[in-house]
């Protein structure tokens, strides 16, 4: 499991799982440059981390340098599953790349799959992905400087510290129904999710944990940060 997680190990390429149309393995993997380039069907995560207590859920900013959505506003923390990875070791391995917070498993809750068909970049970048969407909850909101890595990126504002430079510019808090507005607004700063299509599940289900609880432990925020 340790390897899992080795920061320090470095691939030189990504490679995916190659999936048809419908989701299933076809037993042979490709690099991430050709995986876009020809628009093969392929898996990543989505981990949204959602602080109970506040009602908001943490965002990150996209490093300018990405080649996809750069600089734009977007989920707590995702990434492709590589090759011969499972779905919820590559969810807690992104939360920890990307953010710092390495959490046991049972803070995951898989709530939905999410199948995303978009090309951009002028035809250059296909993005034919299923989304396995992630749910983790808090009581209250982890303190945005506990997210802070060996960056030295400036600061956006004094609560928006910057964190790993190749992946992440910053990160923020936003409420539930603020989010729910940008992204119905198809706000230019934040990645587009379509809130009245498929998506739109995050919301009804979050809605549904506030009302009736969550179905997973929820956290403190210092057990976090011990974690």
């Amino acid at each position: 499991m340790a390897a899992e997680f080795d920061q320090t190990t470095v691939k030189e390429e990504e490679y995916f799982d190659v999936l048809t149309k419908t989701g299933e393995k076809t037993g042979y993997s490709k690099p991430r440059g050709d995986v876009h380039r020809d628009g093969d069907y392929h898996r990543a995560v989505h981990v949204w981390i959602f602080a109970e207590s506040t009602q908001e859920l943490l965002l990150q900013r996209r490093a300018d340098c990405k080649d996809s959505w750069a600089g734009q506003w977007d989920i707590s923390s995702a990434g492709h599953i590589s090759a011969g990875d499972s779905s919820l070791i590559s969810a807690m391995r992104e939360l920890q790349e990307e953010l710092g917070v390495t959490l046991p498993k049972d803070a995951f809750e898989l709530i939905f799959v999410f199948l995303q068909e978009c090309t951009i970049n002028d035809g250059k970048f296909i993005n034919n992905e299923y989304n396995d969407v992630y749910l983790v909850t808090t009581i209250d909101p982890i303190p945005l400087e506990a997210f802070t890595l060996q960056s030295s990126s400036p600061l956006l504002r004094k609560s928006e510290p910057p964190v790993q430079e190749s992946e992440v510019s910053a990160v923020k808090y936003l409420s539930l129904e603020e989010y729910r507005r940008v992204l119905a607004q198809e706000h230019p700063q934040y990645v587009p999710y379509d809130v009245n299509g498929e998506y739109g599940q995050l919301f009804t289900i979050i809605e549904k944990r506030i009302q009736v609880g969550p179905t997973k432990q929820i956290f403190s925020a210092p057990s976090l940060q011990n974690a």
